[in-house]
């Protein structure tokens, strides 16, 4: 049974049709608005070009009946016609739901332009297919595979040059909800300081000064999907600098509320003499770069204390913050299509799918990313123990959270559809895709078969990169070709340098 739903989008006059396929909610797109806010015509630059897309795509999901039952989205497009320019993935904040960790609320903040009261984060990650270079189709954006690394490409693909894997660059834009814009005290005299994060834009030239992005610096041991690298201290002022499997550091998740600042490891960071006080704006390393060794560096172990002396503990921290989120995928199609092409299905259903047992592990075990449409959304937590109240004499181990029984409590409502708002059921994908056993259906009486389960933060303001495209950005600043090519230049200067 279909009851298809035509609604009307809340900022353009047209018309758009909803359907949800395995947990992929797909968005019709006939007329181009959503898509088109990707594209060159679009001179609207603020909010950037990417977030405007994300926005389109959840309103519109929205206005067909979704509920507002998310925590974030991971926005996508069947479109091929970007180029590498303009499919820039990023992750945009739309809410602040914590303080003290460089994201307390900021007027930039788009959140009143978002159909929602709850929605935290709205991450685009590109097309689904292949972007269009000046020589005709270029390159896939996303690995076919999520534990493939990715490829940074400039219209046709950089020769040696790789970076994180598909699935950490999906956590790496959702990570920018929380991270990264600390600083610290080591109470050395020095006051507050951020070369624990890269540190961009300087021109001695004509006196531009610079500024500290939203990404750890290069001479970071993170092991981060946030950039940083994995360092060895070699002794006698050596460092080996290398790429590796990365996850959320201990400070990560100190500042994402999931773990309390005494159970945190230092972070070794290194301060080049030449520039003090400036971290490195390099892309990170894939984890089969050769790496690159550096001599006569200074060592520092930055903790959480100092972290928090220079700004604040965080509120709400943990064991009170939030451990489990829910997040939707959305496609938004191209033209006259009325389904996702099998392949770019298939492609979404395996980042999906890998991305909650992921996430878990990446930290540690302490949090939660479900993934469903339908069905049980998060558990109402149940208070646990603080591991950092001395009075309480308890420390927990590692990965020791809370895991609720079946029957523990209440839980959040389906986030699902609106069965009275007609959205479409059994649509959205083509007949060979292959996941149609999956397709939600209603039963005679009205109720939805519900499957199996398969179980905030502000505007960046200072946000100046160099990372290759296509990467995040906080915000879409003019003068993209610029920084492609700049980005060229970092990566070629560290490869001489490897």
């Amino acid at each position: 049974m279909r009851l298809p739903i035509l609604s009307m989008l809340l900022s353009a006059p047209v018309l758009a049709q909803v359907t949800v396929v395995n947990d992929i909610i797909v968005v019709r797109d006939p007329n181009g608005v959503i898509n088109g806010k990707l594209a060159m015509s679009n001179m609207n630059i603020f909010p950037s070009k990417q977030e405007q897309f994300c926005r389109e795509a959840f309103n519109a999901a929205r206005a067909g009946g979704v509920r507002d039952d998310f925590d974030g989205v991971f926005s996508f497009t069947t479109n091929q016609s970007l180029t590498d320019l303009d499919n820039v993935f990023q992750g945009p904040p739309v809410r602040s739901t914590a303080r003290n960790i460089g994201r307390d609320p900021h007027p930039l903040l788009q959140t009143s332009t978002y159909s929602s009261n709850k929605l935290a984060q709205c991450a685009f990650m590109g097309t689904l297919g292949r972007t269009m270079s000046f020589i005709g189709p270029g390159t896939e954006a996303l690995p076919a595979n999520p534990d493939s690394a990715w490829a940074p490409s400039l219209g046709i693909p950089i020769p040696g040059i790789t970076s994180l894997t598909g699935v950490e660059i999906m956590a790496h834009e959702y990570g920018h909800h929380w991270l990264n814009g600390v600083e610290f005290d080591q109470n050395d005299g020095r006051g507050r300081q951020h070369f624990i994060r890269g540190f961009g834009g300087a021109n001695g030239e004509n006196g531009q000064m610079g500024q500290p992005n939203q990404h750890y610096s290069a001479l970071a041991d993170s092991r981060s999907v946030m950039y940083g690298e994995c360092i060895t201290d070699l002794g006698n002022g050596s460092f080996r600098l290398q790429g590796c499997d990365r996850k959320f550091s201990h400070i990560d998740q100190y500042l994402m509320g999931l773990r309390g600042a005494c159970e945190a490891d230092p972070m070794m960071v290194l301060e080049n003499p030449a520039s003090p006080g400036e971290g490195e704006d390099v892309i990170a390393m894939g984890k089969t770069s050769s790496g690159r060794t550096v001599n006569g560096y200074t060592r520092h172990d930055i903790t959480v204390d100092e972290i928090i002396r220079a700004m604040g503990r965080r509120s709400p921290a943990y064991p009170h913050a939030q451990r489990c989120w829910r997040v939707a995928f959305i496609v938004v199609l191209t033209g006259a299509e009325t389904a996702v092409p099998a392949a770019m299905m298939t492609k979404i259903q395996a980042y999906r799918q890998r991305w909650r047992p992921w996430f878990s592990t990446a930290t540690d075990g302490r949090g939660t990313m479900l993934t469903n449409v339908f069905g049980n959304g998060c558990p109402v937590q149940t208070p646990i123990a603080d591991p950092c109240d001395v009075d309480a004499g308890v420390r927990w181990p590692d990965g020791g959270v809370y895991v609720p029984v079946d029957d523990a409590g209440l839980v959040e409502p389906d986030a699902g559809v609106d069965v009275d708002a007609g959205v479409e059921m059994d649509a959205g994908v083509e007949p060979d895709a292959g996941v149609d056993a999956g397709v939600n259906e209603l039963d005679p009486d009205g109720g939805v078969i519900v499957p199996e389960r398969d179980g905030g933060a502000p505007m960046c303001l200072n946000c100046e990169t160099t990372k290759i495209r296509p990467g995040c950005s906080c915000n879409g600043l003019a003068g993209a070709e610029l920084a492609g090519l700049m980005a060229l230049a970092v990566l070629l200067r560290r490869a001489r340098r490897s």
